[in-house]
């Protein structure tokens, strides 16, 4: 081993020596025959050490890109609506890690699905790759309602859907005065200000009629949404009632994409305050080609028109 790693140092040397004593000068070097050259020991000895040397390197880049997993990826899949449990088999099968990191509330998604993923779902990333999860929370956050009462009705509204609660419909009862919010219920219950109640709930607002039976003309929701027609219902001091579908939606996010093609009471017709509305909706805009029924009040027939319609009955 001393022998095969010192003789290359030895040759050096001599031929430095060499050098030095000007022995090794340019006409000797021409006299030197090539073949004597690549079979002398010497010259073995550092080729071969060249070429150990070539082989550690790529064998250590190998092992290096091997032990990395170099430029050995794997797509991360989408994991948004899926609780973890549904998601861990996905990620177990490509060898990916998880850690949730944060639970928020989101309405309209369901409890404990997964609403963030971070990195994006189609990204390429390396094997034991860890993905951080977002959950939506597994209870529904509550909210406390608002102190709404002798507050006009728009104005309470306003009040409560600034808190993440909806208001469902309206009752109107005697009261002395017209459209101050009298009570506030939920699931047959009347609430008190301050009351905690699940955020996205419905209630309903007891609104004082006033001295009279004022009746209203019911408006037109014609192609409006579901919330569009409660907005406008609302405005006008009526509610909605039956919602009529000629297909089911899907899921309660796909009634967001349906719309009013037609409506009883029709347009135009008088009713008294907090009456419902019934609503007949579609994703069909061929339903609108047809026109809309509205409400007009039967003109009084002339005398000469009376007298007329006698003469052709007796005939």
């Amino acid at each position: 081993m001393a022998y095969f790693f010192g003789t290359p140092f030895l040759l050096l040397k001599k031929m430095f020596y060499l050098c030095r004593s000007r022995i090794f000068n340019t006409d000797k070097l021409m006299k030197i025959d090539i073949k004597k050259l690549l079979v002398n020991p010497y010259t073995i000895s550092i080729i071969l050490m060249i070429l150990i040397a070539i082989i550690l390197y790529v064998g250590t880049l190998s092992w290096i890109d091997s032990y990395t997993n170099h430029n050995e990826k794997v797509l991360v899949p989408d994991l948004s609506d899926m609780t973890i449990e549904e998601a861990e088999p996905m990620l177990r099968d490509k060898n990916l890690k998880y850690t949730v990191i944060d639970s928020v509330y989101m309405r309209g998604k369901k409890l404990g699905v997964i609403v963030e993923q971070i990195p994006a779902a189609g990204s390429e990333v390396k094997e034991e790759r860890t993905i951080y999860l977002t959950t939506n929370s597994n209870s529904i956050r509550k909210v406390v309602l608002p102190d709404v009462k002798e507050v006009s009705l728009r104005q309470a509204e306003a009040m409560i859907n600034s808190v993440g609660l909806k208001v469902d419909s309206i009752m109107y009862v005697p009261s002395e005065y017209k459209d101050l919010v009298r009570d506030v219920r939920f699931n047959g219950k009347t609430l008190t200000a301050g009351s905690r109640i699940p955020e996205g709930s419905s209630v309903i607002l007891m609104v004082g009629r006033g001295e009279s039976n004022e009746e209203v003309d019911v408006p037109s929701l014609r192609s409006l949404t579901i919330e569009q027609s409660i907005s406008k219902a609302h405005a006008a001091y009526l509610n909605i009632g039956d919602l009529h579908f000629d297909v089911q939606p899907k899921d309660e996010k796909d009634k967001d994409s349906y719309f009013v093609y037609k409506q009883s009471p029709i347009t135009g017709t008088s009713v008294k305050l907090g009456e419902t509305i019934n609503l007949y909706l579609s994703k069909d805009p061929t339903t609108l080609e047809v026109p809309e029924e509205k409400f007009t009040a039967e003109q009084p027939a002339s005398e000469g028109d009376e007298l007329e319609q006698k003469d052709e009955f007796f005939q």
